[in-house]
């Protein structure tokens, strides 16, 4: 999404995701698959404390000194947390028009100034009333948040080609050729909700995790789910969605049978998906490796960058 140029080298870029235990890097390897490498982060790492962003260069350094990577190259991604998400509706125009007709509605109805980086999903065509209008999906932060996300990278040895967003990568790696796909990500306090029709980010929404004991409410979650997937129908006429993927650390088998019993239709494991079949990942349950392999696999989808800016 945040490009700074660059061509990746043969084997495409390294992918780099974040967590707040973690780093995860995944790349091409050398005879096809993928290769993957990971580095905790000390404990009571958050984005909020000073020494954020220099944890997080010295984690991505360990992680290279662990396995071999091929070239510098860097496509990283800025957790939901840290982005603004607003939906903008605009009159049909050609492409190359779209992104300074984003920039000024963005500026003047959602107050997106100098100080912040605004890019964008083009969501498709839409029916309002008897007129058509493009949806875009809106990613706003903080231009200081984005340099210094950045600036760790490179100081851990890699040149940052792009900064993307986790929606884009997870639908990559779930969503391509899928009729409709819909992606529950679940953080530390934010569960992402990404919706894909045909390859292409048609939806994409932080939702705040409501927890007691620290315990995720799974019928809050459901109830909020709900109210995204009937957006879907009703918009973009996706009324059933092909395959409903849940990932992240809470995505317990017994968390996803709760939501899934408070939707009344399946939410199923990534690990089940058929586009995962033959990746070696380093353990069982692949979740936490899938956004930083859509990062390394953005050079090969340009479905999923289609209408960003």
């Amino acid at each position: 999404m945040f490009g700074f140029g660059g061509k990746n080298n043969r084997r495409g870029p390294i992918g780099i995701a974040l967590t707040a235990q973690a780093v995860y890097l995944a790349q091409r390897g050398p005879r096809g698959g993928f290769i993957f490498a990971s580095q905790e982060l000390p404990e009571g790492t958050d984005p909020a404390i000073p020494t954020y962003h220099t944890e997080v260069s010295r984690a991505i350094a360990a992680t290279l000194r662990s396995i071999r990577f091929a070239g510098k190259q860097a496509v990283s991604a800025l957790p939901a947390e840290m982005l603004q998400y607003k939906t903008l509706r605009l009159p049909p125009m050609p492409e190359e028009d779209l992104t300074q007709a984003v920039a000024w509605e963005a500026a003047e109805r959602f107050q997106v100034g100098d100080d912040q980086v605004l890019q964008h999903y083009n969501a498709g065509e839409v029916h309002q009333g008897n007129e058509i209008r493009q949806e875009m999906i809106l990613l706003a932060a903080d231009r200081a948040t984005v340099y210094d996300h950045a600036s760790s990278v490179k100081r851990a040895g890699l040149l940052p080609i792009a900064i993307d967003a986790t929606g884009g990568a997870l639908v990559r790696v779930l969503g391509p050729g899928a009729d409709a796909t819909v992606v529950i990500h679940l953080g530390e306090h934010t569960a992402e909700i990404v919706g894909a029709r045909g390859g292409r980010v048609i939806f994409d929404k932080p939702i705040a995790l409501v927890k007691e004991n620290d315990t995720i409410d799974a019928g809050a979650l459901a109830r909020e789910l709900g109210l995204c997937l009937r957006y879907m129908s009703v918009t973009f006429g996706v009324h059933q969605p092909d395959a409903l993927w849940g990932i992240g650390q809470g995505a317990t088998p017994q968390f996803l049978e709760q939501l899934s019993s408070g939707l009344a239709q399946p939410v199923l494991p990534a690990a089940r998906a058929r586009a995962l079949s033959g990746i070696d990942f380093p353990e069982a349950d692949p979740s936490r490796w899938l956004v930083s392999l859509g990062l390394a696999m953005r050079d090969e989808h340009d479905a999923v960058e289609r209408g960003a800016a």
